[in-house]
């Protein structure tokens, strides 16, 4: 296995190495959010590698319906998730943001708009950040 499973862009990690890439907690969580995804929103994964100099390495993107869901970029201690929410989706956010532990809220209100939507990069580090991330994807797939 290579030395940095991430960053190695020559070797396509497959679902269950990158969840062996994780240590304790962050391993579970990993898990725990992947089989939220493909189960509540019966999609599959795509594993990409970014060169994008924000969070170069291999990530996981889920999309429903042709369009993101979101995107998952694992660390060794931690993963990140990318949640886009457009404008619909930040109305609803802003209606119930209340409900959301302060870090997201703090993460949301310091993000810049980019063509009418917010860029969330949000670190999963706990298990509040970890339900309020779900309930974002959530959020996301209101009719």
């Amino acid at each position: 296995m290579p030395e940095d499973l991430i960053l190695d862009n020559k070797h396509v990690p497959t679902m269950d190495e990158i969840s062996l890439y994780f240590d304790g907690q962050s391993r579970k969580r990993w898990l725990e959010m992947t089989n939220f995804i493909e189960n509540n929103y019966k999609t599959k994964q795509q594993i990409d590698y970014s060169m994008c100099s924000g969070k170069p390495g291999w990530n996981v993107k889920y999309k429903k319906s042709g369009k993101a869901l979101c995107t998952l970029y694992p660390d060794k201690d931690r993963f990140t998730v990318l949640i886009v929410l457009s404008r619909k989706d930040r109305d609803v956010f802003e209606e119930t943001r209340d409900g959301f532990c302060p870090y997201i809220n703090e993460l949301y209100d310091k993000c810049a708009l980019f063509n009418g939507t917010k860029w969330l990069m949000v670190e999963v580090t706990d298990d509040d950040i970890f339900e309020d991330v779900k309930e974002l994807i959530m959020l996301k797939t209101r009719k």
